[in-house]
């Protein structure tokens, strides 16, 4: 596992230039922002929660500028549709840590093998606790539960065929938009297929 610790401003920065071009994104609990970092010609977001897939309907794909396919599933279902290599990029950013331990450990392996050139992962450093009692997410949807935090993710959880990208002050706000006490960090992940290259 290569680590490169960035400060806060320059850790997007680093990660765009590591990531591969994709005709075929495979986007894994994309919510209401799919990821737009690689342009591809086919973007397959897979959202399980209905009202964000009925969002994305209306208010993402009819401005997109790509073909965009919605699958409403989970990630664990998606793993048994999709064939391995039979999409360029898989993105998981700010997905992970949404699942406990095991379950997200048990997911990504064939996960990987989905795609043909990268996987690539964003969450924060370490547990982040995120929780909406009252079940209303930032967005004022009803997906409260869908946005705890139930696992805390670190760079030692990814073997040597990672490269990751961490920062220790990454967020200074919660997703409320209220300022912390102390930042909390977050890492990229990003694993590139030796074909890839």
């Amino acid at each position: 596992m290569n680590i490169t610790w960035l400060v806060a401003n320059k850790l997007l920065l680093e990660v765009t230039k590591k990531l591969e071009p994709a005709k075929t994104i495979l986007d894994i609990g994309c919510g209401i922002r799919p990821q737009k970092l690689v342009q591809p010609a086919i973007h397959i977001c897979c959202e399980p929660f209905e009202q964000y897939v009925s969002y994305l309907q209306k208010e993402v794909i009819p401005k997109a500028n790509y073909d965009c396919i919605i699958l409403k599933t989970k990630w664990e279902d998606v793993i048994n549709i999709l064939p391995p290599k039979s999409v360029d990029t898989v993105f998981l950013l700010d997905v992970i840590e949404h699942l406990n331990k095991k379950d997200g450990l048990n997911l990504l392996k064939p996960t990987e093998k989905i795609a043909r050139h990268q996987i690539i992962i964003f969450s924060p450093l370490g547990f982040f606790p995120q929780e909406h009692p009252d079940g209303k997410d930032a967005w004022g949807f009803d997906g409260g539960s869908w946005q705890t935090h139930r696992s805390g993710w670190c760079p030692e959880d990814f073997d040597e065929t990672w490269d990751i990208y961490a920062c220790k002050d990454y967020h200074k706000m919660d997703n409320m938009g209220n300022r912390l006490k102390e930042p909390k960090g977050a890492f990229w992940a990003i694993k590139t297929h030796p074909e890839a290259n």
